[in-house]
Parts: structure tokens; sequence; C-alpha cells
């Protein structure tokens, strides 16, 4: 009689056991396509997306290299768009000879960077990096220079590209 009491409440925990392990695959397949269809996370791709490109566009801004400066304007042209791509287009041919007679290749590494703002629906968004940019001579020991840009990009059909670049002075209020 006690082993019959016994093999009833071993059967009723098995079956709580499976009930609860029902439930909770049940809860889990729900989280799981909940999360997979969330919205949030295609905003937050398109973020990764915008991040990822504004680094790898400020990077190719900061390196030229002067054997090959007809390169580094199509890639600096490949990267922006708006004004700016329009002033990089028209750069003064005197200038380009200055680059190239200076003998240098200036390389551009990006070492932080954000997204100050971001507003996917229409396609902008304001990247503050901050870019280690050393300049090597042949002959001459290579120099490193640290300094802070504002990148508003802009979704292109194709990409992320930079509309405006400019320089964040280091340091705080005057």
């Amino acid at each position: 009689m006690a082993r019959r009491g016994v093999t009833r409440a071993l059967t009723g925990l098995g079956i709580a056991a499976v009930v609860a392990a029902a439930v909770f695959a049940v809860w889990g397949g729900l989280a799981w396509l909940s999360a997979a269809t969330d919205d949030g996370l295609d905003a937050a791709d398109a973020r990764d997306d915008a991040l990822r490109q504004g680094r790898d566009r400020v990077a190719e801004l900061t390196t030229m290299d002067h054997t090959d400066v007809d390169e580094g304007v199509r890639r600096w042209l490949s990267a922006t768009t708006g004004a700016l791509h329009s002033e990089l287009k028209n750069t003064d041919p005197a200038t380009l000879t200055a680059v190239e007679q200076a003998g240098t290749v200036a390389t551009g590494t990006v070492l932080h960077a954000a997204l100050s703002e971001f507003d996917p629906t229409r396609g902008r968004a304001t990247l503050l990096a901050s870019v280690e940019i050393t300049n090597a001579r042949d002959g001459a020991e290579p120099t490193y220079t640290r300094t802070r840009y504002r990148a508003q990009l802009r979704h292109t059909d194709d990409d992320w590209k930079v509309e405006s670049f400019e320089t964040v002075p280091v340091g705080g209020a005057e």
C-alpha cells in the first residue's frame, strides 16, 4: 500500500514536470518569435550598418598616398555625397600636384566612433569619430596626429556616405 502511494506521488511529479516543460517550451517559442519579428531589431541593424560604414568612410577620407593621388580622390568621391562630393570633385589640380610632391602617405585609423544622431526614416546620421592619422615619408620616422571629426552621413541608394565632414575642436568652452 505504501508502495502504491509512492508510485502515485512519483507519477504526479512526472506529470507536473512534463506540464512545466511544455509550458516553458511554449513560452520560449513565443519569446523567440517575438524577438525575431521585433521592428527594433531592424532599427538596430540599420544603426549598426550606419556606424560601420561611417567608420569606413572616415578612414577613407583621412587616407591619401602621394604615389596614387588619382586613386585617393576616387576613393574620396566614392565615400561622399552632396556638396562635399561636388567640392572634392572640383579639387584644384595644383592642390593634387602639391600632394604628390609632398611625398607623404597619410593613413587614417578610426580609434573610436559613435552615432550621436540617427534617423533611419530620413536616411540621416551624425557620426563622431576619433582618428589617428599616420604620416609617413621615405627616410623619416612616421608622425601621428589624433583628431576628432563630425561626419554627417546620408543613406544613398548604395550605402551610407559622408555629406559633410568637419574637425571637432578639442577642449571645453573658452
